[in-house]
């Protein structure tokens, strides 16, 4: 997560947070303050980290755990002028995460979601794996606040520069960090995998931010297992 006195971003995980890091870093007036993973302390060597109160941390604090945080930084998060969260095509998602936990097992190992991508195909994965609510990451007391702002994956670039816009805040080049090459996510989805994810992302469809799909049996695309 990031605060500084106007605004404050919430990172849901696999929904371009180094990217997002990094153009608010950059974007937003001093003084900020956040976590980042050890990971990005190299990729923001370039944006004075020093002369900001951002420091190694978890770096997925949802919404709850940063209005706490920012209380004991004694300001409001409600009195903000906006929360940034950004959401994901949850098929996209699942499908990144997969993928991503897959290539990433060997320095994993004793972690049980990666552990669950690496022995499992593409379907059992998606019904076994743990997946924290994106509600914990846009909700306060049952219901969205009334400052919260939702930048969308798919269209990330128009979205930042459209808040940049509306905010008054600079609008920096958009670095996409980690971007990885596969096929589109409805090669890898089936009936069955569509089911499991509707399941764990029902919020997003409830909301209304996105439209259940439909696939076939087998998946056009198969990825070995192990």
């Amino acid at each position: 997560m990031l605060w500084c006195n106007d605004y404050c971003f919430v990172h849901y995980p696999k929904t371009a947070g180094k990217s997002l890091t990094r153009f608010f870093v950059k974007a937003w007036e001093r003084p900020i303050n956040g976590f980042i993973s050890k990971g990005q302390v190299k990729e923001l060597a370039d944006c004075e980290l020093e002369k900001t109160n951002i420091v190694v941390g978890r770096g997925h604090e949802n919404l709850v755990e940063s209005q706490q945080i920012i209380k004991e930084d004694g300001k409001d998060i409600h009195a903000m002028k906006a929360i940034f969260v950004c959401i994901r095509n949850p098929y996209d998602l699942m499908v990144s995460n997969y993928h991503f936990m897959r290539e990433t097992y060997k320095n994993n190992k004793d972690k049980a979601n990666f552990i669950v991508a690496h022995n499992n195909d593409f379907d059992t994965f998606c019904e076994e794996v743990g997946v924290s609510s994106p509600r914990n990451w846009m909700e306060l007391d049952g219901k969205q606040p009334a400052n919260l702002q939702v930048i969308r994956f798919e269209s990330l670039n128009a979205d930042l520069i459209a808040n940049a816009e509306k905010y008054g805040y600079a609008a920096p080049e958009i670095d996409h960090l980690n971007s990885s090459k596969r096929g589109h996510y409805s090669e890898y989805m089936t009936s069955r995998s569509e089911k499991a994810i509707y399941e764990k992302f029902e919020y997003f469809f409830a909301q209304g931010y996105y439209e259940r799909e439909l696939f076939g049996d087998e998946s056009v695309l198969q990825v070995a297992q192990g």
